[in-house]
């Protein structure tokens, strides 16, 4: 069934709280692949970690960092960072405003 959303209608939701800390998301599709816009506070990070599931991130405003295994990555608007399942990975927001990105989840293949 088609659907059009304000984007502004969706609830801030805390993002896995116990890897990150000062992340929200707002959903905007869930399903074998989940849509998140996502929010990070200043100081803000998602720590290392692995999910069986694959994820694509695409920067949208504000900066930080991105790792990856043993490799880190500037975040800022415009970069996407792809991770397959089960790579360690973490992000921050190392700037004075909110991080955006969108984050997809995507099944493993």
């Amino acid at each position: 069934m088609s659907q059009v959303t304000e984007v502004a209608s969706l609830q801030w939701e805390a993002v896995r709280p116990e890897v990150t800390h000062d992340i929200f998301g707002r959903t905007l599709l869930a399903g074998d692949v989940k849509v998140v816009l996502t929010r990070v506070a200043p100081g803000g990070e998602f720590r290392m970690h692995q999910d069986k599931y694959g994820h694509l991130f695409y920067f949208i405003s504000g900066e930080g960092m991105v790792k990856m295994k043993d490799q880190e990555f500037k975040a800022k608007p415009g970069l996407i960072v792809r991770v397959l399942p089960g790579e360690a990975h973490a992000y921050a927001n190392t700037g004075t405003e909110d991080l955006m990105l969108i984050s997809l989840n995507l099944p493993p293949s």
